[in-house]
């Protein structure tokens, strides 16, 4: 009777709550990206619902890099990747900008309507509930989370992004490039390096100019033998692990 009546409240009003699974320690899958969104094609917009900390971001800045993650209050890999998070808001306070979008809220027990199928569920009551725990929760955490917190209770990111991207597991972070282009996709702790590469990246109006204005290259000279790659080289690795989708999981 209980998850009959809650089932479709939760459907209603956030059509991936509960869906999203910790990521796993190990590194992510490599994995092309879907259709819905492909490397280089313009990020998706910023539809948030509520901005618990920090100044909103309206759209993106070409000339600035975003790191745009996706976490949870009850999530414990989230919760140790907000230091990390911190540190490269801090690193580069002028050229990032770091979103941590709680799309996954989980409500309280004692928030959950009454098994008694006559009596209607107050959903309002519900989010408020839901949003004042990712409020209170950022409020303890202090100058420890130190970037931009936003709160997406009616799912409109999470379609856009990581239903979009195919993406199952949390933490997961966008790497927005400048451009305004997704760049990569994956768990936040292995962000550092294609963080780097997108930060040195001169922004496309710049790259443009340089492009015009750079002398025609000399003809190329034949080496003498062909550079040997380091033996350790391994290729990169942009995704999560993806855990199937099993909305009644959680609800028992």
């Amino acid at each position: 009777m209980f998850l009959t009546t809650l089932l479709p409240i939760l459907i209603a009003f956030n059509t991936t709550l509960n869906a999203h699974a910790p990521c796993p320690n190990g590194p992510p899958t490599v994995e092309t990206f879907p259709s819905a969104i492909s490397a280089n094609m313009p990020a998706p917009s910023l539809s948030v619902d509520t901005w618990v900390k920090g100044e909103e971001v309206k759209s993106f800045d070409p000339q600035k890099v975003y790191v745009v993650e996706f976490w949870a209050t009850w999530c414990g890999p989230c919760l140790a990747s907000i230091p990390h998070l911190t540190q490269l808001q801090m690193n580069h306070p002028n050229d990032l900008v770091v979103i941590g979008v709680a799309a996954s809220e989980r409500p309280d027990r004692n928030s959950m309507p009454s098994a008694d199928e006559s009596v209607p569920p107050d959903v309002n009551a519900i989010k408020q509930k839901m949003l004042e725990k990712v409020q209170a929760f950022v409020s303890t955490q202090g100058d420890k989370m130190n970037y931009r917190v936003a709160f997406d209770i009616d799912a409109t990111m999470s379609r856009e992004w990581m239903i979009a991207a195919k993406q199952r597991t949390i933490p997961c972070a966008f790497l927005v490039g400048k451009g305004a282009k997704i760049i990569w996709v994956g768990n936040p702790k292995f962000i550092d390096e294609p963080l780097l590469k997108a930060l040195a990246q001169a922004p496309p109006k710049v790259a443009d100019e340089i492009k015009s204005s750079a002398p025609s290259p000399s003809p190329p000279t034949t080496p003498t033998s062909e550079p040997t790659p380091p033996a350790d080289k391994k290729p990169a690795e942009s995704n999560c692990v993806i855990i199937p989708l099993d909305v009644s999981t959680n609800l028992k």
